[in-house]
């Protein structure tokens, strides 16, 4: 199993945020999700992707030949194939694969990996990827074939429009999910963990915020719910979000808010009541503050249809 040791002081300049495709990292969207292989990106970019993170995206690589330097927070890997590496939000993480490498790498919104596990209530893939992991190991009985096909009917799945295409989508990524876990457990005199200071913490605030934000706490709460200061809270935020706990919490608000307006036929006027906003004017102020836009006007854009639905009946 490789030793981690200390990158370059390079590494440790400022470290940008991305969203996927290069741009400067916003929130992931609703239930984003992508498959790509290893060398797609790589090569484009001369197999040399620098240190950078995503705030709301979690990663899972899964090489299958070759290898190289990875970097995770302030540890330098020197890893060759089979590589399973799971890459939770807010780590900063960056590649030099040999030309030649090959693998899939899966990208997920959060939110979307959060609502999945918690929908089936299986704490054992849910827990594992709190924290990045690598498992590297050259035993024969690294049984990897259930990962790469579940990955692989994913990436099929966005070429072609077929009937149960998200259900598909969604139950292969619970297996991938399940999978890493299991390799990881089965494996586990391989697992590298990686010690990223603080991440404990932030990992606690998000599942409090996950599990309260329905019922608008304020960060006092949430502060004494982690037994620390508000200005401690405020510093963990800053450092593996760059945002502050309110803006945090209330994305999460808008992306709950986001979904209703998009998944049900609730009226503007219930899916703010859902989530504890009694004045829908006051509603409608605080998504615009967030999502740059109304809530009807989300729906009708994203929902070309929905004229009717949103505002039949008197109730948007």
């Amino acid at each position: 199993m490789p030793q981690p040791r200390q990158p370059e002081k390079a590494a440790k300049l400022l470290i940008p945020s991305y969203s996927l495709y290069g741009q400067i990292d916003h929130a992931a969207e609703l239930r984003f999700l992508h498959v790509e292989t290893l060398s797609s990106r790589n090569k484009l970019n001369n197999w040399d992707i620098r240190p950078h993170r995503h705030h709301d995206l979690h990663q899972i690589v899964w090489v299958e030949r070759g290898g190289g330097k990875v970097t995770l927070d302030d540890s330098l890997l020197n890893l060759d194939a089979p590589v399973l590496i799971s890459i939770p939000p807010s780590v900063v993480h960056g590649f030099q694969w040999r030309p030649g490498s090959e693998g899939l790498v899966l990208t997920v919104a959060e939110s979307f990996k959060s609502e999945l596990t918690t929908l089936v209530g299986d704490a054992a893939i849910a827990e594992p990827f709190q924290a990045p992991f690598v498992v590297n190991t050259h035993e024969e009985r690294f049984d990897d074939m259930k990962l790469a096909a579940a990955l692989r009917t994913i990436a099929d799945e966005f070429v072609y429009e077929r009937v149960g295409r998200i259900t598909t989508i969604a139950g292969c990524l619970l297996i991938v999910f399940a999978e890493a876990a299991r390799l990881k457990r089965v494996h586990s005199q391989n697992v590298l963990a990686i010690n990223v200071k603080g991440a404990d913490q932030y990992s606690r605030f998000r599942q409090l915020v996950e599990e309260r934000f329905r019922e608008h706490w304020p960060v006092s709460a949430y502060a004494h719910a982690l037994a620390m200061t508000e200005r401690s809270l405020r510093r963990l935020s800053m450092r593996f979000a760059e945002q502050s706990p309110v803006r945090i919490i209330n994305r999460r608000m808008v992306l709950e808010a986001k979904r209703n307006l998009l998944y049900t036929e609730l009226s503007i006027a219930e899916v703010g009541y859902i989530l504890g906003f009694e004045d829908p004017s006051y509603f409608t102020r605080f998504f615009i503050n967030y999502a740059n836009e109304a809530p009807l006007e989300f729906r009708r854009r994203h929902l070309p249809g929905s004229r009717q639905l949103a505002a039949g009946g008197g109730k948007g």
